[in-house]
């Protein structure tokens, strides 16, 4: 049997017939009723344009949904499932994360009990005779989490029925999958988020974009590629695996250059790192830029702290040492380095190929580190941008979910409790 055919573009018609396909089902009329709501999308951390709704984003733009802003509507959408009269643990073990999904909707408590090969419903009483029991362990052993999908309410008043049980053991999936953007951030400046806005990269002329898979996971950033790409832009790729999207995408908010010139050019420079060695690239790319004389000193001088020793370290590395370790070559670092220190602004993107990683902090150093060596933070069209991927992921800390909370909140929280909050430290990714 022959292999399937690598396509030679991303996205194009296979999204198009996905779109058919969800929109002109049973459930189509509902989908399209969801897809116009004025509500965040249910998928990515891009809004749908507020009191607008629909189709339209925060900055105006029409055609910004996408077929993962789809594929979540019909997920919640689907018939009610039955799935433990069908499949055995064994089974459901060998279904791809699709099949899963496709199984139905999930309305129902279920259990799968000590020596079970089925999970089993049980009923809403039992649930809470069980919730009960594992409440009554002391706090210290009581954790939740919350997840990307679940809304900044109800992430809230878990925090809030865990802390009146005075556990602060409060995980949630930005600070598991985005820990050592956090940590790395707040170390370089004070602050976790992203220092770039929808309109700040609309003006840069360079994106970098290091391990992150865009065409699948945040397919709303590459038409913000595309338009950087032909107002004379760059776009260097950082990701040990060529995806085609990342190459070249056939967006369908660009009908007449996806279908009738086969797509738009996204990559101007593709880089292959080894598996972890994201430091030793930019530490190459740092090396680089100061043998062409393309660091900002005046810049540096002004506004950064301990910069020698970041030169210091990046001139005293060999070039052997520093291709051995990412596997990229001399000439493909300089490059990079050229493009970055000739743009006017450069965005440094990245999302969880960067972060999960046991030197996941340090990448964060030396992507941030470049940054500041070109004068590529605190201006407009420049910064750097975790790609954290759900709407609310950012919303959890500010509102609460948080081990870490602010003095205003506590306070606010200890009024609606009427009573002190346990000051007893949660734990989080960072003490794993």
């Amino acid at each position: 049997m022959s292999a399937e055919k690598t396509p030679d573009v991303g996205g194009g018609i296979p999204v198009i017939k996905y779109w058919a396909e969800k929109t002109i089902s049973a459930d189509g009329v509902q989908v399209w009723q969801k897809l116009f709501h004025k509500s965040a999308c249910l998928s990515c951390a891009w809004g749908t344009g507020g009191q607008k709704g629909g189709f339209v984003n925060e900055d105006g733009e029409v055609l910004q949904r996408c077929a993962k802003s789809v594929e979540a509507i019909a997920s919640e959408l689907q018939a009610e499932t039955t799935f433990e009269t069908q499949y055995n643990l064994e089974q459901l073990q060998q279904l791809t994360s699709q099949a899963a999904n496709n199984l139905g909707r999930l309305s129902h408590p279920l259990i799968l009990r000590a020596g079970s090969s089925h999970y089993e419903r049980i009923s809403w009483d039992e649930v809470y005779q069980i919730s009960e029991i594992a409440f009554q362990k002391p706090p210290q052993k009581l954790a939740s989490y919350s997840s990307g999908r679940s809304s900044n309410e109800a992430a809230f008043l878990l925090q809030l029925m865990m802390r009146s049980l005075d556990s602060n053991n409060l995980a949630d999936c930005s600070d598991l999958c985005h820990a050592a953007s956090t940590v790395g951030l707040n170390q370089m400046f004070g602050s976790g988020t992203s220092t770039v806005s929808l309109e700040s990269l609309k003006q840069a002329d360079c994106i970098v974009l290091i391990g992150s898979n865009a065409p699948a996971n945040h397919p709303r950033l590459m038409n913000e590629l595309i338009k950087l790409r032909e107002r004379g832009g760059k776009v260097i790729i950082v990701n040990p695996t060529v995806e085609v999207g990342l190459v070249k995408f056939s967006s369908p908010a660009y009908p007449i250059k996806s279908f009738l010139a086969g797509g738009s050019e996204i990559s101007s420079l593709y880089l292959k790192p080894i598996p972890g060695s994201d430091v030793a690239l930019f530490v190459g790319i740092q090396k680089a830029l100061i043998a062409e004389n393309l660091i900002k000193l005046d810049f540096l001088q002004a506004h950064t702290e301990n910069w020698e020793n970041i030169i210091q370290n990046a001139e005293a590395t060999p070039w052997e040492t520093i291709t051995a370790t990412c596997g990229i070559s001399q000439a493909e670092i300089i490059a990079a380095a050229r493009i970055i220190g000739t743009s006017t602004g450069v965005v440094f993107a990245w999302a969880m190929g960067v972060t999960q990683q046991e030197n996941g902090v340090d990448n964060i150093h030396s992507i941030a580190n470049t940054a500041l060596l070109t004068g590529n933070v605190g201006k407009p069209g420049a910064g750097t941008m975790p790609i954290r991927g759900h709407s609310n992921v950012q919303g959890f800390g500010s509102m609460g979910v948080t081990i870490n909370l602010k003095k205003e909140i506590q306070q606010a929280l200890e009024k609606l409790l009427q009573r002190p909050l346990s000051r007893i430290p949660g734990y989080d990714t960072r003490a794993l």
